[in-house]
């Protein structure tokens, strides 16, 4: 699997009554491809995956599969608290046959590096496909520690990490210890220039979501400098708290409702949206209105 390219992790829509509406999947995911994105995430963080149940995160993932028909790759989120959880995910991932897995630590259990990599060997085994680690501490609890990855970097199924820690040296040490078997993405969306700075061919970057156009046109480096100036205070305003309640704010200002988050998060209040707004403004020509057209 090639990771280069802006992979969205796609948000999931719900309606009125908080279920997950299809109809909407449908819509987010043209409007991105539209945009030029260069793969999907289905059912990751910024798609409330953990919110999810199983024939849901089925459903959705599903859906994803079917609208994009192989124009990009799709990579399935693969989380849950125990390894029985994540084979369950992983197996909607390898039953559909998409590209790859995005696996990342089983969340509140707190395993050691080698439980932590026992773990991954095993859901990597069961679903045979390609796999992004997801290095997000401060969500599961557990970090993708070097001493893990000095188990997991010769299986050749594991083909990156997602680097979503806050440790703007592991990049590069990362790189250093494991070049050739582990590429490095980026995971943190602020800092998208200095990991690319580094080397990262790829981001999975959720605020992609709202500026999928201008997500694009970063990884560009004609256009790096220009997009990522007009966009970076938004990507820094939504970093810094209510992540996933600020991204479905953003699509809905620019033209694309999305619903709500579920709880226990809450949409944001008005003060923050208008916040918002205005510096959706202030990019001009990077944020669009979203569209499928």
């Amino acid at each position: 699997m090639d990771l280069t390219g802006v992979f969205v992790p796609l948000v999931t829509p719900f309606d009125e009554s908080d279920n997950v509406d299809l109809d909407r999947v449908e819509t987010i995911v043209e409007s991105m491809l539209a945009a030029g994105v260069h793969g999907i995430v289905a059912c990751g963080t910024t798609g409330e995956g953990y919110s999810l149940s199983l024939d849901e995160r089925r459903a959705v993932t599903s859906r994803i599969h079917d609208v994009v028909a192989g124009s990009v790759p799709v990579l399935g989120a693969v989380g849950g608290m125990s390894t029985a959880q994540a084979l369950e995910h992983a197996a909607i991932t390898s039953h559909l046959r998409l590209d790859g897995l995005m696996l990342t630590a089983p969340a509140y259990s707190l395993p050691t590096p080698t439980e932590l990599a026992d773990h991954v060997s095993t859901v990597v085994a069961a679903a045979g496909l390609p796999t992004v680690l997801y290095d997000y501490p401060q969500r599961t609890g557990v970090p993708f520690s070097f001493d893990t990855l000095d188990q997991l970097a010769s299986n050749p199924l594991i083909v990156g990490i997602k680097e979503a820690s806050g440790d703007l040296t592991r990049p590069g040490e990362i790189t250093r210890r494991y070049a050739g078997a582990i590429d490095v993405v980026c995971g943190a969306d602020a800092a998208i220039v200095d990991f690319l700075d580094a080397g990262t061919r790829c981001w999975i970057g959720g605020i992609a979501n709202l500026l999928p156009v201008a997500h694009v046109a970063i990884l560009d480096p004609s256009a790096r400098a220009d997009a990522y100036h007009a966009i970076a205070p938004v990507l820094t305003f939504i970093e810094a708290g209510q992540y996933n309640a600020k991204v479905k704010a953003g699509m809905a200002l620019r033209g694309l409702d999305v619903g709500k988050p579920r709880g226990p998060v809450t949409a944001i209040d008005d003060v923050t949206r208008n916040e918002l707004h205005a510096l959706l403004d202030a990019a001009g020509y990077w944020t669009p209105v979203l569209t499928t057209a």
